[in-house]
């Protein structure tokens, strides 16, 4: 089942792509810190070197919204980025109930890494990156 959520988002992250070709996508993997969820396995970001804007996509967004989310983005230095977003109605596993997900990040284009975490749970993570220039 995993596989086949992580296919959908490469396919989906491929016509994306397509879409916009000045696009560098960092596909990461993510060691996750933490065993409560809230933090995806697999973090891909879309990124536009000419406006310096991103958009997101994991299997939170996937199941939530669709496509890919733009994000909000601040530079931290040279070569890594602030990046916000929030994922709206993420079920609680332990809970009958939702909660929005707001994430912050840390894009370093540099090293080719993401830091990742859920602010209002403190979920961490972080990961390599593969490059695959638009």
């Amino acid at each position: 089942m995993k596989r086949i959520a992580l296919s959908t988002i490469a396919a989906a992250v491929s016509l994306a792509g397509q879409v916009a070709f000045a696009e560098t996508v960092y596909d990461c993997e993510i060691k996750v810190f933490t065993n409560n969820g809230w933090i995806a396995p697999r973090v891909i970001v879309m990124w536009n070197e000419e406006d310096k804007s991103a958009r997101v996509y994991d299997h939170y967004v996937h199941k939530l919204v669709g496509e890919p989310l733009q994000v909000k983005v601040e530079p931290r230095n040279e070569v890594s980025y602030d990046l916000d977003w929030r994922v709206n109605d993420i079920p609680v596993s332990n809970a009958r109930m939702t909660m929005d997900g707001l994430y912050a990040a840390v894009l370093n284009v540099q090293k080719n890494t993401l830091s990742i975490r859920n602010v209002r749970t403190g979920a961490r993570g972080r990961g390599k990156c593969k490059v695959k220039k638009g």
